[in-house]
């Protein structure tokens, strides 16, 4: 009996040491498979195409192996407790066994999924983030990067990146971008596009002025695409859901326009520049692609992104023209705006490396003027030095055409002045003053010209005695190609503060001259400089930015502004 009753308890030990065996097992295959769907949420969230929903919900009754008895549900919810971050997602995976309508075995998983590298901003060129802008998500540039905004992200360069408002972990110089540039072409979309093999026509926009109002897709154009063929400028009180695309530039004059993307589609394709004039204001949700520039007005112009912004040329800023000619220039490598700092209001401030600020197009409205008047004010950080403060003309190396600097030995030697010139159809003139004028104050200088007369140089409205001149000069303005504004002819660059630079077609009236009066006229170009910045917001999206394309029936183009994922966390609940 001693025997017996052993041999059952060993027996029954044994058989209860099974079941957990067989139990372990189990739940070895039950978390695998909560893994292995954990996986297949990340694989459709970095891809969200297929979903027809903005992005991957989950669901239930997935298998790994069709006709087993094991099956896993997903649940998945994006994070948007923080609205500038678009990129964290919480899935819920539960996998179990059935067996008879009953579930055997279970095993649940909870895990954070992070999105990364997410390229919210994509820069073809050097480029210099202004101090008003912020990119929530990663920063790609092809070139030099000087950063004076807010980049709450990862930064990668193809050159240098300067600045220090980075709250990404890497800030990083790359050989090619983490994300390639989308290969859109506005031809795709021209007159027709396809889903599958199925063609849809466009809606062709009448007129280079868009109309106001509400602009939705519908059954013959599903992805509600708008095309314009030149350039395109849309006034205000624009709402379109859809894409639209402009085989030109594209102005934005007004307020309240608004562009949404239809799923798996762009929001805007651009084949040359997107200008936002000043006051003017666009909230785009979805996918930018510009093959020019971005041009942000620092004159109260606003710019929301909510998707991904690609442009090849990158963002720059430009300077209101208050003559109404629409002269207005282009910041590069990053001049400060001092709203409170100027002669007269605001100024804008140069750093004396590499600040300056352009107007490619000037040759159009100086060459060929038979008088000219240049009035700016004018502050230095340094005397003593080579440094320009207006040039026409590149490459630089004299300054024979229309130019102003401070001149650090002058002609002869011994005088740290101001040098002038000016080029015409006849020859070219220059003049310098006459005494050491260069002041860390503020001055006010004017030029002036007309033809079959020599230059006169105006410092705090006294005309100066030159100490060189190189006499008259007639025929008309000539050598101009473009403005540049705190660069000089032999490339030193302005280091401090310039404001209210103006531009007339004829020579002014002594009493005119200081101070500058408003409404005079012949007025060619006014660039206050009393702006504050242009205000950008880039929101990283990426299940508003994966797009799927087909220029041709049947072939898909698929592309994603992101092309990784990383789990944060994983437990078990």
């Amino acid at each position: 009996m001693t025997i017996t009753i052993l041999s059952l308890g060993f027996l029954s030990r044994s058989d209860v040491e099974l079941a957990c065996g067989e139990n372990m097992i189990l739940r070895s295959q039950m978390d695998y498979l909560a893994e292995s769907g954990l996986i297949h949420a990340r694989g459709l969230i970095l891809n969200p195409q297929d979903a027809g929903t903005l992005y991957w919900t989950g669901a239930v009754g997935q298998q790994l192996v069709v006709g087993s008895d094991d099956y896993y549900d997903v649940g998945i919810v994006r994070d948007d407790s923080d609205t500038t971050d678009r990129c964290n997602y919480i899935i819920d995976c539960n996998s179990y066994r059935l067996k008879n309508g009953e579930k055997i075995g279970s095993s649940s998983i909870r895990a954070e999924l992070r999105i990364d590298p997410s390229i919210a901003y994509w820069s073809g060129l050097n480029t210099a983030v202004s101090p008003l802008t912020t990119v929530n998500g990663d920063v790609y540039c092809a070139g030099d990067l000087l950063i004076n905004g807010c980049i709450n992200g990862d930064v990668f360069a193809g050159g240098t990146i300067t600045g220090t408002n980075i709250a990404g972990q890497k800030n990083e110089s790359v050989a090619q971008s983490p994300v390639s540039w989308p290969a859109l072409e506005t031809s795709d979309f021209s007159s027709t596009y396809y889903i599958g093999s199925v063609s849809y026509c466009v809606d062709l926009v009448g007129s280079s002025v868009h109309p106001s109002g509400s602009f939705n897709p519908s059954a013959g154009n599903p992805a509600g695409v708008r095309y314009y063929n030149g350039d395109l400028e849309l006034p205000g009180n624009v709402d379109i859901e859809g894409m639209l695309v402009v085989n030109g530039d594209l102005r934005m004059s007004g307020q309240n326009n608004v562009i949404t993307a239809a799923k798996n589609f762009p929001a805007v394709l651009v084949a040359a520049d997107m200008i936002i004039e000043s006051s003017s204001d666009i909230e785009i949700n979805g996918l930018v692609v510009i093959k020019g520039q971005m041009q942000v007005s620092a004159d109260n112009a606003n710019v929301s992104i909510l998707g991904g912004l690609f442009v090849e040329d990158g963002v720059v800023e430009t300077t209101a023209d208050s003559s109404g000619n629409d002269n207005a220039g282009t910041l590069y490598n990053g001049p400060a705006w001092w709203p409170a700092g100027g002669k007269t209001s605001g100024a804008l401030g140069f750093d004396g490396v590499d600040d300056k600020v352009e107007y490619p197009d000037a040759g159009g409205y100086l060459n060929g003027l038979s008088a000219i008047t240049v009035s700016l004010w004018i502050k230095s950080d340094v005397t003593s030095e080579d440094r320009g403060i207006l040039f026409v003309r590149e490459p630089t190396g004299s300054d024979e055409e229309l130019s102003i600097r401070y001149d650090e030995r002058g002609a002869f030697g011994g005088v740290n002045g101001i040098k002038a010139s000016i080029c015409t159809t006849s020859g070219y003139t220059q003049i310098e003053s006459s005494s050491d004028v260069q002041a860390t104050d503020w001055q006010h200088l004017a030029l002036l010209w007309e033809t079959g007369s020599g230059l006169k140089l105006f410092i705090n409205g006294q005309l100066n005695t030159l100490r060189y001149d190189m006499g008259a000069l007639s025929g008309t303005v000539s050598g101009v190609q473009k403005l540049m504004l705190g660069r000089g002819a032999r490339g030193g660059y302005w280091d401090g503060l310039i404001d209210d630079v103006r531009i007339y077609n004829h020579l002014l009236d002594v009493n005119d001259i200081y101070p500058p009066e408003d409404g005079l006229t012949g007025l060619l170009m006014h660039w206050k400089l009393d702006e504050s910045g242009s205000d950008i917001t880039i929101t990283a999206a990426p299940s508003k930015t994966a797009i799927e394309v087909w220029p041709q029936a049947g072939v898909a183009q698929r592309w994603e502004q992101a092309n990784d994922a990383f789990f944060r966390s994983i437990e078990r609940k």
